[in-house]
């Protein structure tokens, strides 16, 4: 149909140089007219193809990894598969199976991962900001436990001794390493609360719940800054005002957090600079080329007007 010999139409799907790109397109069309490419096509696919797994795509800061992920990959080149875990370690092992043993993915990120495993991958595997686990050739990081210490020790500074911190059920991580923070220095403990509910809505009822309590903490530690968006206006609706009665604090620095009508502190985890890292060693590995184990990342953190007490206010980034 394509009007070439048998030789040159398996040359094309071969990709042979020795056919021209105008033959091998006559061919490829007529092929895929008649439902048979896939059945002949025996070449590899001409770009890299790493597959991305990630907790979920509904939430803000996971999404915005994707983006940003997404970006790197195709400046270099590479195609992307996004799937999601939903949190489930069952469901992130049978999507590394997936794509590790019967996809044609050339490597795989996982963002956010539980698993512990360090079985042999024939592809490479890198795992960005793991939740429990250290999976693959490479886990690249933002060091929290040294986050909470510089977030606990500018409120202590201030003289605030009495902090709260407001999660839910998949912030474990960052309270756990606030709680640990307070216990090393000897500081009361702090008064938690975790929600069901998420984003906005979660820190506006985990608010009303420190509220409610009675003797509400001089500073209040956010698990993330839409949690924190939703307290600061939960404190608005009881009258109470931020930073003066009550100093927030949020956590991965989203871009509208220092243009809220109360800037909104925030810590900085350098999701830009890890997705970036990520990129280079998925690379870096396809070509055979050694990578570290572990790299740990600085985080930042952003001291804007929400989280001022007593004076102790500077517009500017504290690298840690």
């Amino acid at each position: 149909m394509a009007h070439v010999s048998v030789s040159t139409a398996s040359k094309a799907f071969s990709m042979s140089e020795e056919v021209s790109e105008q033959t091998r397109l006559e061919v490829f069309r007529i092929a895929k007219e008649q439902g048979c490419f896939k059945k002949f096509y025996n070449a590899r696919y001409p770009k890299h193809v790493v597959a991305v797994l990630c907790p979920e795509f509904n939430g803000r800061y996971y999404s915005a990894i994707n983006s940003v992920l997404k970006e790197y990959l195709w400046q270099k080149s590479c195609e992307v598969c996004i799937a999601a875990t939903d949190f489930s370690e069952e469901k992130e092992k049978e999507l590394l199976e997936y794509y590790h043993d019967y996809s044609n993915v050339d490597g795989i990120i996982v963002i956010g991962g539980t698993i512990t495993s360090q079985s042999q991958y024939e592809i490479p595997i890198v795992s960005m900001m793991p939740r429990g686990g250290k999976l693959g050739h490479l886990c690249l990081y933002s060091d929290l436990e040294q986050a909470m210490s510089q977030v606990v020790r500018h409120f202590v500074d201030a003289g605030v001794r009495q902090l709260g911190f407001l999660g839910e059920l998949h912030t474990w991580k960052k309270q756990a390493a606030f709680c640990g923070e307070l216990e090393r220095r000897g500081l009361p403990e702090a008064r938690v609360v975790v929600t069901k509910e998420r984003f906005e809505r979660g820190g506006y009822l985990g608010m009303e719940q420190l509220l409610a309590a009675g003797d509400c903490p001089r500073a209040v530690v956010c698990a993330y800054d839409h949690m924190a968006i939703g307290a600061m206006k939960c404190l608005a609706d009881h009258g109470l005002s931020v930073p003066g009665d009550v100093a927030i604090l949020g956590m991965d620095n989203i871009p509208e957090a220092e243009y809220l009508n109360v800037p909104l502190a925030s810590v900085d985890f350098r999701i830009h600079e890890i997705c970036a890292a990520a990129t280079d060693a998925i690379l870096a590995l396809l070509d055979d080329k050694e990578v570290a184990k572990e790299v740990v990342f600085q985080a930042r953190f952003l001291n804007r007007y929400s989280a001022c007490v007593a004076g102790k206010y500077h517009q500017t980034a504290f690298p840690f």
